[in-house]
């Protein structure tokens, strides 16, 4: 199997095709002939080396190899860090591919399922963001499992945490502090997973609900930490569809510390 086939398998689970989409060849070879496949969260360099150790033909990201949504392959000539890591990329030979949109475009979500995967909870999802609990949890309970399950060092809460609930919506990754407030006023979520969020608004929006007799609950994870398990299952599906190849996740981490 060539690299562009596996990927052209990969999209084809979107409900639709997404139009100009990231979905694309970032570096190497697409009709690469595959014995070991790679995917990662975002390629830092040192999972570029790792995975080039490992001997990987493919790696698969989930977010941009060079800092802007569009990628530019690289090509900023006045960026050193970008050249720099552009010639790490040419060294290690890989065929690199983007898997995003797609992913995100299927139903149920490709990254939402592989953070539920994860979990121990017994719940329904709607395939988009809604998620219903078979038993409430408070916040706070449900953020002790986030740290636990999604490897997260440490989870930021804000509302009411302790009030057991059982409407979350997982706004994981980046999808906007437009679309956090447009959740929290226009539908029956209790608690909102995120991953990035604007403080001065939908924080506080959270906290006022909350102080306000409102049962309101936000857990902001950190992009990395509320994705990742995607992109873990990702591998093991690629796996399982073709036991033949050889495939591994490489982990980042988080890009804090504390």
């Amino acid at each position: 199997m060539k690299a562009k086939e596996l990927m052209q398998e990969l999209l084809a689970a979107a409900d639709q095709p997404v139009p100009d989409t990231v979905d694309t060849l970032k570096a190497g070879d697409p009709d690469r002939e595959l014995h070991k496949v790679a995917t990662c969260f975002i390629a830092t360099p040192e999972v570029l080396r790792a995975a080039h150790e490992w001997g990987a033909d493919l790696l698969i990201t989930h977010e941009p190899t060079y800092y802007d949504h569009r990628d530019h392959c690289g090509n900023i000539p006045d960026d050193p860090v970008m050249q720099r890591k552009k010639q790490l990329v040419e060294q290690t030979g890989m065929t690199i591919y983007r898997f995003h949109d797609h992913t995100h475009a299927a139903t149920p979500d490709g990254i939402i399922a592989g953070q539920l995967h994860a979990l121990p909870w017994k719940c329904r999802h709607d395939g988009h963001f809604a998620v219903t609990l078979e038993t409430p949890m408070t916040a706070e309970a449900i953020a002790r499992d986030l740290e636990k399950y999604w490897g997260i060092a440490h989870v930021r809460r804000t509302g009411d945490l302790n009030t057991p609930m059982t409407r979350l919506c997982m706004m994981i990754g980046a999808y906007g502090e437009d679309n956090h407030y447009r959740m929290l006023r226009d539908t029956d979520c209790e608690v909102l997973i995120v991953g990035e969020t604007s403080e001065w608004r939908i924080c506080e929006y959270v906290r006022d609900s909350a102080q306000l007799g409102l049962h309101r609950a936000m857990l902001t994870c950190g992009h990395v930490g509320s994705e990742r398990a995607g992109m873990e299952y990702l591998a093991e599906g690629v796996a399982k569809a073709h036991p033949d190849l050889e495939t591994r996740y490489f982990e980042c981490g988080e890009v804090y510390t504390y």
